[in-house]
C-alpha cells in the first residue's frame, strides 16, 4: 500500500470513529442528523432557510413583491431601486435571505470555522450561482479582502473560501488584486449612515492589470447596506474593470 493510500485510509477511519462517537447534529436545534443533509440542518430547520429564487430585482437581487413585477417576461426593479433609477455601480445577487437559522450558521462559519460547515455553505453558494447568474460569467472572481491584522487574528478569510469554491465550480480564475489598506471598525458595529464613511479609502487595487478591461465578480459572505461592495466596486472601476457584479451568501 502506498503512503498516500495509507494516509487516506487513516483519515477515513478517523472520520468514521468521530462520527460514531459524536454523531452529526443539527447546528441550530441539536436534532441528530442523517447523512447527506444540507448545511448541517435537520429538515425542519432547513425549511426555514429562504433561498432567493426568481423573480428578483435586476439591480439589488432582492426577491420581488407581486406589485413590483411590471414585465412578467423581462427584468424588473424593486421599488427602492426604481426610485434610484436602477443606477447602481454593482449588480448584486444573494444565495439566501439573511434570516435565522442562516444568520447563526454564518456566525459559526466566520468566527468558529467548522470545516464541515464551511464546505457545506460554500457548496450551496456555488450550486445556487448557476440559477442566479444564468449564462453570465466573469473573467475573474475576487473575494472582499480582510485587513492583514484581522486575517492573522481569524486565520482565514471566509469570503475567499466562498470565492474559491465558486471559481472551481465555474472554472474561472480566482484573483486577489484587491487589498484592504486600512483596518476599519467592523461594519456590524456601526449604524447604517456611518458605514460608507467608515470604509472610505479602506480598499485599493494592488495590481490594476488583473482587472483592467475585465468583467469582475466580487464575493462576500453578507451584504446588509451594500457599503462594502460599493467601496470595493469603486476601486475596481478606477483600476479599469468594465463591469462589476457581486455575489453574497446572504442579504436582507
Amino acid at each position: 500500500m502506498m503512503l498516500s493510500q495509507a494516509v487516506e485510509l487513516g483519515r477515513l477511519v478517523a472520520d468514521g470513529l468521530l462520527r460514531l462517537l459524536y454523531p452529526p447534529v443539527c447546528q441550530v436545534c441539536g436534532e441528530r442528523l442523517d447523512e447527506g443533509l444540507k448545511i448541517g440542518l435537520c429538515p425542519a430547520c432547513w425549511r426555514l432557510v429562504v433561498l432567493i429564487k426568481h423573480p428578483w430585482c435586476a439591480a439589488c437581487g432582492k426577491p420581488l413583491l407581486k406589485k413590483e413585477i411590471v414585465d412578467p417576461r423581462g427584468e424588473n426593479l424593486c421599488l427602492d431601486c426604481r426610485v434610484l433609477g436602477g443606477l447602481s455601480p454593482v449588480t448584486l445577487r444573494g444565495t439566501a435571505l439573511y434570516r435565522e437559522p442562516l444568520v447563526q450558521l454564518i456566525k459559526e462559519f466566520k468566527y468558529r470555522f467548522w470545516p464541515t460547515l464551511a464546505e457545506q455553505l460554500s457548496g450551496l453558494f456555488a450550486e445556487r450561482a448557476d440559477a442566479l447568474f444564468g449564462a453570465w460569467r466573469p473573467v475573474i472572481i475576487i473575494p472582499v479582502p480582510l485587513h492583514s491584522k484581522r486575517l492573522r487574528w481569524r486565520g482565514f478569510n471566509q469570503s475567499r473560501l466562498l470565492a474559491q469554491r465558486l471559481a472551481a465550480h465555474w472554472g474561472v480564475p480566482l484573483g486577489e488584486p484587491l487589498v484592504r489598506v486600512r483596518n476599519t471598525v467592523p461594519q456590524v458595529k456601526l449604524p447604517d449612515e456611518a458605514r460608507l464613511t467608515n470604509l472610505a479609502g479602506a480598499f485599493a487595487v494592488g495590481d490594476p492589470r488583473a482587472v483592467d478591461g475585465r468583467r469582475v465578480l466580487l464575493v462576500d459572505d453578507v451584504s446588509t447596506t451594500g457599503s462594502t461592495l460599493l467601496e470595493c466596486a469603486r476601486e475596481l472601476y478606477k483600476a479599469g474593470a468594465t463591469e462589476v457584479r457581486a455575489y453574497v451568501l446572504a442579504r436582507p
